[in-house]
């Protein structure tokens, strides 16, 4: 658990790109945030990235899809270095995140 005072949440330049046939889409660019104990609602547009950035935080983002960020951080772990089974403790229990659509993926 997070000490006192200390953040929940601590996000620096998170960057989500999906590889395409194309070339690559920059599905969420620069987002940077600290949370509290407080609650945060990520609101916007339909296709704006609000889902894959809540997917990105819990690192449920499936390869070959890129994540990438300075810092991101949940309840004192380093989510872009943390091994599989703390990610799934920390998804599993400690945070969680709800999707819009219950039936995505």
């Amino acid at each position: 658990m997070a000490e006192a005072g200390r953040p929940l949440v601590g996000v620096a330049d998170l960057r989500v790109r999906f590889p395409t046939p194309r070339g690559p889409i920059d599905a969420v660019r620069g987002v940077s945030f600290t949370l509290g104990a407080e609650r945060l609602d990520i609101v916007g547009e339909s296709g704006s990235g609000r889902s894959t950035l809540g997917r990105a935080l819990l690192q449920l983002v499936p390869p070959p899809d890129e994540v990438a960020a300075e810092r991101l951080v949940v309840d004192d772990i380093d989510v872009l270095r943390a091994d599989p089974g703390t990610l799934r403790e920390l998804s599993g229990g400690r945070a969680s995140v709800v999707l819009q659509d219950p039936n995505s993926p």
